[in-house]
């Protein structure tokens, strides 16, 4: 009789904790997760860290956690990884925990394409009761957001496109010093005005520390980015010329921005990037190159307006002394012919990755060949 008694008191105690368990178990279960790094270049590093919070009384004797990864985010390192498909695959954690237990694993994530990667599917917890009978299910939320800047190139050739801005010679006595862009700050000297001191800075070191602006020109460059497919079914090789026009047109971007130069943006092309891209004011300093590094992380290669109705646009945009520069997959005489009737008054240079057949280039037309093999630019005509 006792032992009955025994069995029935067991029986009732796991059907209790089994009860709670399914109810509480995954109550006040906090799970977050972020990149330590919010920008990479391809190749480079990063770790994915993810946080599980087990805010309650009661503790977690097996908890599994599942979340989908995508595959240009490569976590080879790490021996819980599942296939799922050829887009994105199943990285596992399996953990425990006590009661009001924090902890944070970190997984080594190698960025393998440009791209802008939001994380938003949920992550799926898996969990069991005290005894491990019942098996439990739950989606929690915990995005997350990479972005994967376009690979920089050493355009052996650069200077080409710096030396047609300002003439065979470019040289220093074109930059100004803009009291706008602040770069950083410096100890103070004597010759620094009182209005440049950064009182806050000031007060932290307990030193006298002065702005540093950084270099603009009296000149200012939009680049255009193009991309115009005529067909819906894209082959791979234009899918390339395509990723190669973008780490170009990145590439000049942050050069002609290091030199000084404010640059701008517009595309045609549809975007992943936060905020408006259509038309981005020219500007310099470290800030603008971030930025046009995530719009062009972001490119994709469907097109969002015409090129007609984009130099109909910029034609009406663009202010006096800022000039244009346009790279583009591929150019021909149609291309050609749209940028002198807008900008016939004005200089515009264009590099292409292809061409089908240039006999008549506009006067006012600089163009601009990028060839793959020599990673160079050449002029043309």
């Amino acid at each position: 009789m006792n032992a009955l008694w025994f069995i029935l008191v067991i029986v009732a105690l796991v059907a209790l904790q089994s009860n709670l368990y399914k109810k509480n178990i995954f109550k006040n279960l906090i799970i977050e997760r972020e990149f330590e790094r919010k920008a990479v270049f391809p190749g480079e590093k990063t770790a994915l860290k993810l946080t599980i919070h087990n805010k309650k009384f009661f503790p977690i004797t097996y908890l599994k956690l599942q979340q989908k990864i995508p595959v240009e985010l490569s976590m080879k390192k790490s021996k819980l990884v599942e296939k799922q498909d050829k887009v994105k695959y199943l990285h596992n954690t399996v953990l425990s925990m006590l009661p009001f237990q924090k902890v944070t694993r970190k997984f080594e994530v190698v960025a393998t394409k440009r791209g802008i990667y939001n994380l938003f599917d949920g992550i799926k917890a898996f969990s069991t009761d005290l005894f491990g009978a019942e098996e439990y299910e739950v989606e929690l939320p915990a995005p997350a957001r990479l972005i994967v800047y376009p690979r920089l190139i050493d355009l052996k050739s650069f200077r080409l496109i710096a030396n047609s801005l300002y003439g065979d010679l470019f040289v220093r006595r074109w930059i100004i010093e803009d009291p706008v862009i602040i770069s950083g700050v410096r100890d103070y000297t004597t010759s620094d005005s009182f209005k440049s001191i950064n009182w806050k800075v000031t007060a932290k070191t307990q030193k006298l520390k002065v702005n540093k602006y950084d270099y603009t020109a009296d000149k200012k460059i939009v680049l255009f980015f193009n991309v115009d497919f005529h067909r819906y079914v894209f082959r791979v090789e234009e899918i390339e010329k395509f990723e190669r026009a973008i780490e170009v047109a990145a590439t000049l971007s942050v050069n002609l921005i290091k030199e000084g130069i404010p640059v701008g943006f517009s595309t045609n092309a549809i975007c992943l990037a936060e905020g408006d891209y259509t038309f981005v004011e020219p500007s310099a300093g470290e800030g603008q190159i971030a930025r046009l590094l995530e719009i062009f992380a972001g490119l994709s290669f469907l097109k969002k307006y015409s090129v007609e109705d984009m130099a109909s646009y910029l034609s009406k945009t663009l202010s006096w002394g800022t000039d244009l520069l346009v790279v583009t997959p591929f150019v021909d005489e149609g291309m050609l012919s749209l940028v002198e009737r807008f900008f016939g008054d004005k200089d515009v240079m264009l590099v292409y990755m292809s061409s089908k057949g240039i006999e008549n280039v506009p006067h006012n037309v600089k163009l601009f060949y990028y060839s793959e093999e020599g990673k160079e630019i050449e002029v043309v005509g």
